[in-house]
């Protein structure tokens, strides 16, 4: 008890500089907490800082790789060539492309310098796209295929690995249906055999889904489909939006995506006889996994590859993508 009583009248007489110690320490941690807020903030806004701001501008650059062109049909088809690599990976592209875009834009751009590591990569815009000639219609899946074989030519490329992304793969599906002694190896990246639900394919997308690409082209809304991880303070939405017009008008997208409508390889798959991967991102919002799953399971022995990832065939973001393509090349050389 006496103990406890020295206590007591200790602090009694010490109260004020209790009182003090008590402020101090309840200060102290108001500053470390302030100080740990300000540490995260300037850690973020150094993440943004060091990310590269995406503008107009940097989109529409001349692309570091020399324009060249393919003749066919009358038309001139656009391609560039990464020169790094002794096997040619040979780019199908997507729904829309424009070369220098493609240079420019970060995951697309990426994409290719990831590729050109190991091999040499060649990218084309279709005809009616991009530095390629214009056309007054969208052109069919024959002159696509013949897009393909055009570049293939100019290349003076006898064995190629050929890699179709999005809207890109139903015509690499054809190309090396046609062609079997060319291709070493097939790559199908976030792509499908049919893009439009029916009964017979359950997995795909509705009409009126399709139908809202055209509704909405121009406007920028697109941007959380193809591109989400790319946050506003990267590239703001009035650069998205100018730079879909840029790829694209309205009436081009309607016939591209009529195109699409109607587009269905299925039956050509159980023909291919070269080495097939099949890649697709978990999170893909533009063409969902369980297409490009149900496409791999018609194409025999094809390798199916999902990945963690939710942008549209950013493989800038996917290493592991990227090894699984390069053990691909190796594998098929």
């Amino acid at each position: 008890m006496q103990f406890f009583e020295s206590v007591s009248t200790w602090i009694s007489a010490n109260e004020s500089l209790l009182n003090g110690l008590a402020a101090i320490l309840v200060f102290l941690g108001f500053l470390f907490t302030a100080l740990k807020a300000l540490k995260g903030r300037w850690h973020q806004r150094g993440d943004t800082a060091s990310q590269e701001v995406i503008t107009l501008k940097s989109l529409t650059k001349p692309s570091p790789y020399p324009i060249q062109f393919a003749s066919v049909d009358g038309l001139k088809i656009a391609y560039t060539v990464q020169d790094k690599g002794k096997d040619s990976i040979l780019v199908a592209p997507g729904i829309i492309s424009n070369l220098h875009v493609s240079a420019n834009l970060p995951p697309l751009r990426d994409s290719m310098r990831r590729l050109g590591r190991f091999a040499k990569v060649i990218n084309f815009d279709k005809r009616g796209q991009g530095l390629s000639d214009p056309t007054m219609d969208a052109a069919t899946l024959e002159q696509r295929v013949r897009d393909i074989d055009a570049v293939v030519t100019a290349n003076g490329l006898d064995k190629l690995f050929l890699m179709g992304i999005s809207e890109g793969g139903p015509m690499s599906v054809q190309y090396a249906v046609e062609n079997p002694d060319r291709i070493k190896g097939l790559i199908l990246l976030g792509t499908t055999a049919r893009f439009l639900r029916d009964e017979s394919y359950p997995v795909g997308m509705s009409e009126k889904t399709l139908n809202r690409l055209v509704e909405e082209w121009g406007t920028g809304r697109t941007r959380d489909i193809f591109f989400p991880s790319i946050s506003r303070d990267v590239m703001n939405n009035e650069v998205y939006q100018g730079a879909e017009k840029l790829l694209s008008d309205k009436r081009s997208m309607g016939q591209i995506v009529n195109y699409m409508k109607v587009l269905d390889v299925r039956p050509l798959l159980p023909q291919i006889n070269c080495p097939t991967l099949v890649i697709h991102f978990s999170g893909d919002l533009a063409i969902t996994v369980r297409m490009g799953r149900a496409m791999a399971s018609l194409i025999p022995n094809a390798q199916f590859l999902e990945v963690e990832g939710v942008d549209h065939c950013d493989l800038g973001r996917a290493p592991k993508a990227i090894a699984a393509i390069e053990k691909f090349v190796r594998e098929h050389q």
